[in-house]
């Protein structure tokens, strides 16, 4: 098979992967949140008891190190179970934690608005409002952390089937170009 044809039959894979992972990830949102779960819980069942199995064979533990690695791999396993139970809890647990930042940063930047309100600044309830609107954001992710989940989910899926059209429109360009090339040098 030729290079050209390799990497054409290698860019439609792609593109039929990339397409049908965009239209899942579009189209079900949730479910691909639990994937993700079950993914991330199966990793970490995976480290977990591959550690702990490694131990057994080498008949207990030695160091201190190894001591540690023992309690980050039962901590890991308890997480994985936790995960099996509610894959996305892990995914809640992040967007809480996002939503947390972004009202503890909106507010020391209130704060610090209140002095540039005091200098007579012209500019400060721009400011204010976008502070204000972050703060809002941070308050939705707390409430409701799967929505922000949701929402990144689905955009990324839309982003893949984008950039799968967009691979597929940039491939037909160059087959187009290699041949009038082709046909150029023969002639």
């Amino acid at each position: 098979m030729s290079e050209f044809k390799l990497i054409k039959w290698n860019s439609a894979v792609n593109a039929i992967i990339f397409l049908i992972l965009g239209l899942l990830l579009l189209l079900y949102p949730k479910e691909s949140l639990n994937i993700g779960g079950y993914l991330i819980a199966s990793i970490l069942m995976l480290a977990g008891v591959s550690f702990i199995l490694r131990m057994i064979r080498n008949k207990g533990i030695e160091t201190n190190g190894e001591a540690m690695n023992l309690v980050l791999s039962i901590g890991s396993i308890a997480l994985s179970i936790t995960i099996f139970t509610d894959p996305t809890w892990i995914i809640r647990m992040i967007n809480v934690f996002v939503g947390i930042i972004l009202i503890l940063s909106s507010l020391m930047n209130l704060l610090e608005l209140l002095k540039y309100k005091s200098n007579r600044t012209t500019t400060w309830w721009i400011y204010t409002v976008i502070s204000l609107l972050i703060l809002i954001v941070g308050i939705i992710v707390i409430i409701n952390p799967l929505f922000l989940a949701s929402v990144i989910i689905r955009v990324e899926g839309a982003t893949l089937i984008i950039n799968t059209l967009h691979t597929l429109l940039i491939a037909r360009k160059v087959k187009s170009r290699l041949l009038i090339t082709e046909n150029s040098q023969t002639n």
